[in-house]
């Protein structure tokens, strides 16, 4: 089996993800703490042998609801096929188990029977579990064999202690709770009671009759004491009972005395009080009302209204809707004449950028034709190319100048070097052979010849030629180099001067042709400036003809902007003042009218704000009359409404009197008050007989106990009477049961607390149940039987082996240092090379640990022919150095290529590096899963 995904729709931490394993032998899963390490391996679990119990879910399930939980997993089988397990846990646990193509198949028969118990104790621990291990002893370990060897779970283990149970539940050689051991003694009770009986049988007669005479009497004692406390009992009750009845009987008779009444209407005098506080209530009402109408009236009177302005309404509506538009020409005005400020600064911040000669006068006289701005860009474009020409020209003669200066400057130079050139020659003629060098000819002839003399009288007479003739082509050498060298010196010299004549020559040329130029060019100039003045001239000539006194062309065009624009000014402003003189008029008549209805009104002087706040005072005077005028019928007629509903009350006071047959409203309360006590009396009579039923239980025991008084039954009696009658037959029954004690006491010690019949047939019954208890004991005791010899069997064959494998992995995990794994009583025993024993107890803990996993490894090759489960383990090696790590990863390694190893870890190591592609990084900070790529 090898996991392929992991679908976790709800579960811990991770809620709707998916996690492809990689598909490599040993796949490392890393993460950091709480990042969901063991929630994958709980998963897993989960998904392979269901759900744990519902505490032990808790820790994954979290705030989140319980249906919610659950997820799939998809693995491919050792046969190639893939499978799905896919579970739920809603109101109960949900299980679809399937193959690639939807075929269900049954995960039990697939799993062969191996459970969650026993695949953690062998395929799936961490630390803590790997530790474990070391905790088995002998049995431990061959319980966990042979359920892994014969049925492949843990089942064998369970049953054979759910044997022993109830063979210990049958049977113990000592014990006293076990059913068996508890028949044997009862059995031996038995059998000691009926050898006594044997002896006593024949006084037992005897004393039966003496009882039974005894239990006669005493029957009839009890009878008559029974008899005695019943009529007591009758007496007391009725005795309680007797005030009650007498009240009864009174109130009954009083009852049937009021019978003759007349009736009264049920509800008559609530309703007739209903209706008198609602008459008093709306009368009161009416006297409100009439003092509000006297009050509305007067204030009425005290409101004056004056008619005038009634009569001029129409004028004053015209006058009013006059004050807007006045007001709004007032706005209109304070802005004309914000606007006319703002021009007339404009035209004042023109003039001063014209000069102090333009005026407003000025600016108007300006002519204002549409092409003048065209014509004026036209003769200043022909003066300022002019002025271009000017400043071109200029430049080229400082040019040509300054070419010619240069020109003059090198002809000097050229005329210095010529000079020079000359005088070198005439020197070189002069000292072509100097002193110096004919005094070295001299001296080397000289030398020469002293040196062959030399040579031929010390070494040999031939000996003196060679140096000789050395001597003389040393001379020959000189002269010749002294000869040739000033010879190239004067040659040189001539080329130079040759060379400088030539170019004087060609400078003489150009400053000729320069010279030329610049005077041409001064000419050219001249002429061209005596244009550009001309120009000028004519310009400011023509600009004055058109009102535009300007000295200054650069700013010709922007003045003539600016007189443009400022006469654009000046025509707003006239625009403006006319619109302004507009509305003075129109201001001065609205004056001169509300004047004229002022006087009307009475109030000569009154500007519009204050007729209008008049105006508005007397409509709300007469809004106020008309509304109190409005509010005074309205009270008037709720008056009429109270009074029809007073004659109506009235109405349905006298219908009260006639249904209650009184003349007036004192002989209705009378009425009202009999109808009331004859109530009480029903209601207390009611009441009594309740009380009676209470205490007597019947309406039946209440007629006896009246027929009882009638029949003065109990006349005479007290309670003292009762008590001596009950406390006589007390005092016989004490004795005949002190008697009938005594003979029972006897037959008690005869009989030992049972009948002689009783015993023999309980004896029986035991030894029955005993045999029954028996076959069940053998029955047990032979499957134990059965169970421990083939434990026995499984121990010689396995467990053995799985040492044997265990000291191999350990082995090869230490580098060869231990070599034999022995399981004792006290624990496991390991050998080293040396033929040493140390317990496990005694091994450093990384070394335990490496023993431990040797062990799990072991165990896991006892399920040959299982499905080969994959391992999974959770931060085992976090005790391992470096050394031991890469030995239990090449195990691993070896074991990975049988089934498939799953490594959870939180620590850093060499095989996350070295082995990218096989890890799974878990993230803490977002939740995310996500494989290591290259």
């Amino acid at each position: 089996m090898k996991l392929r995904t992991l679908t976790v729709y709800q579960f811990g931490r991770f809620k709707e993800k998916k996690i492809k394993l990689p598909q490599a032998p040993i796949i490392m899963i890393y993460g950091e703490n709480e990042s969901g390490k063991s929630t994958i391996m709980a998963f897993i679990l989960s998904q392979l042998f269901g759900f744990p119990s519902k505490k032990q879910l808790g820790k994954w399930n979290g705030t989140s609801r319980t249906d919610s939980l659950g997820g799939s997993l998809a693995f491919t089988a050792d046969n190639g096929r893939s499978y799905r397990i896919e579970r739920m846990l809603g109101d109960k646990e949900t299980l679809n188990f399937s193959t690639e193509t939807g075929e269900p198949a049954d995960l039990n028969k697939y799993m062969r029977g191996i459970n969650q118990f026993l695949y953690e104790n062998v395929f799936c621990f961490d630390l803590d579990g790997l530790r474990n291990i070391d905790k088995m002893n002998p049995a431990d370990m061959n319980d966990l064999l042979l359920g892994a060897g014969m049925i492949g779970s843990g089942m064998l283990s369970k049953l054979e202690q759910t044997l022993e149970k109830q063979c210990a539940d049958l049977f113990k050689k000592s014990g006293k709770k076990p059913q068996i051991n508890r028949l044997f003694a009862e059995l031996n009770n038995c059998s000691a009671q009926l050898r006594e009986w044997e002896k006593k049988l024949d006084s037992y007669q005897q004393l039966q009759n003496s009882v039974l005479a005894g239990r006669e009497r005493l029957k009839h004692l009890e009878l008559k004491k029974k008899q005695a406390q019943h009529e007591y009992q009758l007496w007391t009750s009725f005795s309680a009972a007797l005030p009650l009845i007498n009240t009864y009987r009174g109130l009954s008779h009083e009852l049937q005395s009021m019978m003759q009444d007349r009736p009264f209407p049920q509800n008559g005098k609530e309703c007739y009080d209903d209706s008198r506080k609602l008459l008093l209530s709306i009368k009161n009402e009416i006297s409100d009302l009439d003092e509000q109408i006297g009050q509305l009236e007067e204030t009425r009177q005290m409101v004056h209204i004056d008619k005038r302005w009634q009569e001029q309404d129409t004028a004053l509506h015209r006058l009013f809707g006059g004050a807007a538009d006045d007001r709004q020409n007032e706005k209109e005005r304070r802005r004309i004449e914000d606007e006319i400020g703002r021009e007339q600064a404009v035209c004042r911040r023109i003039c001063d950028l014209l000069g102090r000669e333009w005026t407003p006068a000025a600016i108007r006289k300006a002519s204002s034709e549409i092409t003048l701005g065209d014509q004026l860009k036209e003769k200043i474009d022909i003066w300022k190319k002019l002025l271009d020409d000017r400043r071109d020209l200029a430049r080229d003669l400082n040019a040509a100048l300054e070419r010619q200066e240069r020109l003059e400057k090198q002809l000097k130079i050229i005329n210095v070097k010529h000079e020079f050139t000359e005088r070198t020659v005439r020197s070189n003629r002069a000292v072509s052979h100097p002193p110096k060098s004919r005094l070295l000819i001299i001296g080397l002839m000289i030398l020469s010849a002293v040196l062959a003399v030399f040579s031929s009288l010390v070494i040999a007479p031939i000996a003196g030629l060679p140096v000789l003739l050395l001597g003389t082509a040393a001379i020959v050498c000189i002269f010749f180099f002294s000869f040739f060298r000033f010879d190239g010196q004067t040659n040189s010299i001539r080329a130079e001067d040759d060379r400088i004549f030539a170019e004087r020559t060609l400078l003489e040329q150009q400053f000729n042709l320069a010279k030329a130029e610049a005077g041409r060019l001064a000419e050219k100039q001249k002429a061209c400036s005596q244009s550009c003045e001309e120009q000028e001239e004519g310009i400011k000539s023509w600009l004055k003809e058109h009102g535009y006194f300007i000295d200054d062309l650069t700013g010709a065009m922007e003045k003539v902007r600016l007189v443009n624009d400022a006469q654009e000014h000046c025509q707003n402003l006239d625009v403006l003042h006319a619109k302004l003189q507009r509305l003075n008029d129109l201001h001065e008549y609205f004056v001169q009218e509300t004047g004229v209805l002022a006087e009307k009104l009475g109030i000569a002087g009154a500007d519009a704000a204050y007729l209008e706040r008049c105006y508005q005072k007397q409509m709300e005077q007469g809004q106020r009359r008309d509304d109190l005028e409005k509010q005074i019928q309205i009270y008037r007629k709720q008056r009429e409404r109270y009074m029809r509903r007073i004659a109506a009350l009235e109405n349905d006071q006298k219908a009260w009197f006639a249904k209650a047959h009184a003349e007036n409203e004192q002989q209705f309360y009378e009425a009202a008050e009999r109808e009331e006590h004859r109530h009480f009396i029903n209601k207390q009579l009611e009441t009594t007989r309740m009380q009676l039923l209470e205490l007597t239980g019947t309406e039946k025991q209440i007629k006896v106990y009246m027929s009882y008084l009638e029949e003065r039954k109990w006349d005479g009696l007290s309670e003292q009477d009762f008590k001596d009658r009950i406390a006589t037959c007390e005092t016989e029954i004490k004795n005949v049961r002190d008697r009938l004690a005594n003979d029972q006491a006897q037959c008690s010690v005869l009989e030992k607390n049972d009948s002689y019949r009783d015993t023999l047939d309980r004896y029986h019954e035991l030894l029955a149940e005993a045999g029954i208890r028996a076959k069940e004991w053998s029955a047990y005791q032979t499957a134990l039987w059965a169970i421990h010899a083939a434990k026995e069997q499984y121990r010689k064959e396995r467990l053995p082996r799985v040492l044997r494998e265990a000291a191999d992995y350990f082995c090869l995990v230490t580098a060869g240092r231990y070599k034999k794994i022995i399981l004792r009583d006290d624990g496991f025993i390991v050998e080293d090379s040396n033929g040493f024993t140390l317990a496990a107890s005694q091994l450093s803990r990384g070394t335990a640990e490496q023993l431990y996993l040797s062990l799990r490894l072991a165990l896991m090759q006892v399920f040959d022919g299982y499905e080969t489960l994959p391992m999974i383990i959770d931060d085992g090696f976090v005790n391992f150095d470096r050394k031991r790590s890469e030995m239990v990863y090449t195990l691993l390694k070896k074991v990975s290529e049988e089934r498939q190893v799953i490594v959870l870890t939180c620590h850093d190591n060499e095989y996350l590096h070295t082995h990218p592609k096989a890890v799974l990084r878990l993230s803490n900070r977002h939740e995310q899963v996500s494989a290591s790529q290259n």
